[in-house]
């Protein structure tokens, strides 16, 4: 890990602002690798394992929450205080405190993904192509609807619509509050990950695309063509929508007009898609390191160290306080770690040089 120095003198030969390093604060072993990507709310993780069993950590203090036999191969979804998972053609929904049931429903057809939460709504997608939301607050099913193919990433919210990226390469809109189609287009490769901004929905793809179209119609604004499929999901701000692909490039693109900004190499394959921090862009690594990148310029900001090699997405605590445990990695070996910021005077120069006067 660089240096706090170090960072500072690299901020000052390139004129970005300096990053507070990111140290490991906690770290817990598990009994086995996850299963799936861990879920996580505002204080908690909660990660599936592969000898079967769902184990929810405390982010805050790095401690076990609790740990219940539950097999799933799917990350939890989480909301109003509880989380949920799919086991066989079961939704089940537990107190995040506690690990208690709340209550259990049916899904015939079985789960072909990960639930999603949003609002109160709790969305499945089926195995035989269907989708099915669900009251999360008592799991009554409020409707489903046949779309055809299952999802291949998760949904988005925007306006009144889910949108929504399947496995046969459509990129559908439904109404929430019915699952009506709105629009539905056809693309040229499999969507990895659907970002839905006020205006936009942007995408990659397995046809080695970023695509950005209307969230209101559907029409394509712009597109750009990468060197590989996009890995996980693109972020963005006011200005600029990042992502990375497999050609080990991280890029940085107009959010209007999808023009290059700037692009950078990265020394391994990423596994995953950036994640936009305040002053900073993390990106996770197909190796034990999170490089990170200033958004304005790309110039390397700090690389955080993780324990293992990290398989699955980095998560990181927005709205957590500035000194507490902001990022949490999981490494391929079942590994839970969390980072803090730490944070120290930048050096500054002096204005008149230690020491004793000499004289002739």
């Amino acid at each position: 890990m660089l240096s706090w120095l170090a960072a500072v003198m690299v901020a000052l030969q390139t004129g970005t602002t300096p990053v507070a390093p990111l140290v490991a604060q906690w770290s817990i072993p598990f009994a086995s690798p996850p299963a799936a990507a861990a879920g996580f709310d505002a204080s908690a993780a909660y990660v599936p394992l592969k000898g079967g069993q769902l184990v929810a950590v405390d982010l805050d203090r790095g401690t076990t929450r609790w740990q219940l036999d539950v097999a799933t191969p799917f990350t939890p979804a989480t909301g109003e205080g509880m989380v949920f998972t799919t086991t066989e053609s079961f939704i089940e929904a537990r107190d995040a405190q506690t690990g208690v049931t709340r209550w259990r429903t049916p899904l015939p057809g079985g789960a072909a993904g990960p639930l999603y939460w949003d609002t109160g709504w709790l969305i499945a997608s089926t195995l035989n192509g269907d989708l099915a939301a669900f009251r999360a607050s008592d799991g009554q099913l409020l409707w489903r609807q046949p779309i055809g193919a299952p999802l291949s990433a998760a949904p988005a919210p925007a306006l009144d619509r889910l949108f929504l990226p399947l496995s046969d390469n459509r990129l559908m809109a439904v109404l929430l509050a019915s699952g009506e189609t709105v629009w539905s287009r056809t693309q040229a490769g499999r969507i990895t990950g659907l970002l839905a901004l006020e205006d936009q929905l942007v995408f990659g793809t397995t046809a080695h695309e970023v695509v950005s179209v209307n969230v209101s119609s559907g029409r394509q604004r712009w597109k750009r063509r990468v060197g590989g499929d996009v890995s996980g999901l693109p972020s963005a701000d006011a200005r600029r929508i990042y992502f990375a692909a497999r050609d080990n490039v991280l890029r940085a693109v107009d959010r209007r007009s999808g023009n290059l900004r700037w692009s950078v190499t990265l020394p391994s394959r990423p596994s995953g898609g950036p994640l936009l921090l305040p002053m900073t862009i993390l990106m996770p690594l197909v190796s034990s390191a999170i490089a990170g990148f200033d958004p304005v310029t790309g110039a390397a900001t700090v690389t955080v160290q993780a324990a293992g090699e990290i398989g699955l997405p980095p998560f990181f605590r927005r709205d957590a306080r500035a000194t507490a445990v902001r990022l949490v990695t999981v490494s391929r070996d079942g590994q839970l770690q969390g980072f803090l910021q730490r944070f120290e005077p930048v050096p500054a120069l002096l204005g008149v040089l230690p020491g004793l006067p000499v004289t002739p």
